[in-house]
């Protein structure tokens, strides 16, 4: 590690703080079993962060997130899909029957053109 202490600017940093990550010698350093910390203070922190993530509330917000994402992107595909078909079929005839595309622009087209 090349970077000084951070209190003690004339030491080498043996680690980093678990939680600021902060530099920090041996002289700084409180070893704890869930980590190395640089203060008391950070050691708490980190337990009550873990303690908020691990009630789950979070947890629910992220798994409803990554539910519309892939909602999302399932119809983006779906519509990529759909289009890339509706091109080849402009040069493939028999594509013609499964161009959803195609079918919708012709049916408004013609109610479009019946309106006139």
């Amino acid at each position: 590690m090349a970077r000084n202490c951070i209190t003690h600017k004339d030491a080498p940093a043996a680690t980093m703080c678990h939680q600021c990550h902060h530099p920090i010698c041996t002289a700084c350093s409180l070893v704890t079993p869930q980590g190395t910390y640089c203060s008391p203070e950070c050691s708490i922190l980190n337990r009550q962060m873990k303690e908020q993530l691990s009630q789950g509330t979070s947890k629910d917000g992220m798994k409803k997130l990554e539910g519309l994402i892939k909602l999302v992107a399932a119809f983006l595909l779906l519509g990529l899909g759909f289009w890339g078909i509706h091109v080849a079929a402009q040069k493939v005839p028999k594509l013609k029957k499964a161009d959803v595309i195609g079918r919708l622009l012709d049916a408004f087209g013609a109610a479009e053109r019946a309106a006139h």
